[in-house]
C-alpha cells in the first residue's frame, strides 16, 4: 500500500484541526437534524423503526444508538488519556438509549447529549495529547479524524434511510478527500488482517470540482485545506496493493462517490465513477469489503 502515512502518524496535507472541528459538529447537527429537525417547528417526525438499506438489519434507531456509543467511545478514550488500553463500556452506553417507542425526538435528545460531550473532549485537548489508537500508543487527534469519518458516512446512512440517497447532504470535498485517505492509510492497514485479501491492485484517483477553492464545499477544495496525496502517486492518488500475479483497475471520480464507494454505500456504477482495467476484480474487492 502507497500513501502519505500509516496508522497513528499524521500526514502534512491533512486537515486541519479546526477544520475537522468544524466539519465533525456539523455532521452531528445533521444527525439531530434529520431525527428531530430543528426544535423551531420544523420536525423531521423521523421514523427510526425505518430499516437502513446501507447497514443490513438495522434500523434508524439501531444505528444512531451504534454511532452514539463510537461517538462516546472516542470522547471517553481521550479522557481517559491511557495510551496502553482501550476504554471498556461501551454495551452499557448503547444500551442506554431511549427505546425506538420514544420515538425520534428522544432520540435525538440523547445522541445530541453524547455527541456534544465528545466534541467538547475533542475540542479541550490538545492535538498530541497521548491517547489509545488502533495501532496502540498515539495522539489524541486520531480521534477527531477517525470520528469525523465515522459520522459522516453514518449520517450519510440515517438521511439516505429516511429520504433516500439522493435527497442526502452532499458531503464537501476537503472532507471527503481525507476520508478516503484515512480509509486507504488508517483503517484498510487496521482491519486487513481481518478482511479478504484483495485480487487485484486498486488505484484510487480524486477528481474535485474544477472550481475556485475559495468558493468552499461546492468549488473544490474547501478553504483551510490542502489536497491529500500519496508520496510518489501524487495529488489526489491512492493505491491499495495486491498480489503480484492479480490485475489492476483503476477508479477515478469525484471525492463523495469515490468515498462512498469504498465504504460500500453506492455501486461501481454510480454517476462520476470512471473505471478502467479489471472490473471483475473490482467488483469482488468491493463484495468482500475494504474493511469490516
Amino acid at each position: 500500500m502507497t500513501g502519505p502515512s500509516g496508522p497513528g502518524s499524521r500526514p502534512a496535507g491533512r486537515l486541519t484541526r479546526e477544520r475537522m472541528l468544524d466539519a465533525l459538529e456539523a455532521q452531528v447537527g445533521l444527525v439531530r437534524f434529520a431525527l428531530a429537525g430543528d426544535g423551531l417547528g420544523a420536525s423531521a417526525d423521523a421514523d427510526v423503526t425505518a430499516p437502513v438499506p446501507s447497514c443490513p438489519d438495522w434500523t434508524v434507531h439501531d444505528l444512531v444508538a451504534h454511532l452514539g456509543t463510537i461517538n462516546w467511545w472516542a470522547g471517553e478514550t481521550v479522557r481517559a488519556a491511557t495510551p496502553e488500553a482501550r476504554t471498556r463500556g461501551m454495551g452499557a452506553v448503547q444500551r442506554s438509549a431511549p427505546p425506538a417507542t420514544d420515538g425520534a425526538a428522544a432520540l435525538a435528545d440523547w445522541y445530541a447529549r453524547i455527541a456534544d460531550e465528545m466534541l467538547a473532549t475533542l475540542a479541550d485537548t490538545a492535538a498530541d495529547a497521548p491517547a489509545w489508537t488502533f495501532s496502540g500508543p498515539g495522539r489524541a487527534d486520531f480521534w477527531l479524524r477517525r470520528q469525523l469519518h465515522e459520522t459522516t458516512i453514518h449520517r450519510w446512512d440515517v438521511e439516505a434511510a429516511l429520504h433516500g440517497a439522493a435527497a442526502t447532504t452532499p458531503v464537501a470535498e476537503d472532507v471527503a478527500v481525507d476520508g478516503i485517505d484515512e480509509l486507504c492509510t488508517v483503517m484498510r492497514p487496521h482491519f486487513s488482517p481481518r478482511t479478504a485479501a484483495l485480487p487485484v491492485t486498486l488505484r484510487l484517483r480524486a477528481r474535485p470540482h474544477a472550481g475556485d477553492a475559495a468558493a468552499g464545499p461546492t468549488g473544490g477544495l474547501a478553504a483551510g485545506a490542502e489536497p491529500v496525496g500519496a508520496g510518489a502517486l501524487g495529488a489526489l492518488e491512492w493505491e491499495l496493493t495486491g498480489p503480484p500475479d492479480g490485475g489492476e483497475v483503476e477508479v477515478a471520480g469525484p471525492p463523495e462517490t469515490l468515498a462512498l464507494l469504498l465504504w460500500g454505500r453506492v455501486r461501481a456504477d454510480a454517476p462520476g465513477l470512471e473505471i478502467t482495467g479489471d472490473r471483475a476484480g473490482l467488483d469482488a474487492a468491493l463484495e468482500a469489503g475494504l474493511t469490516l
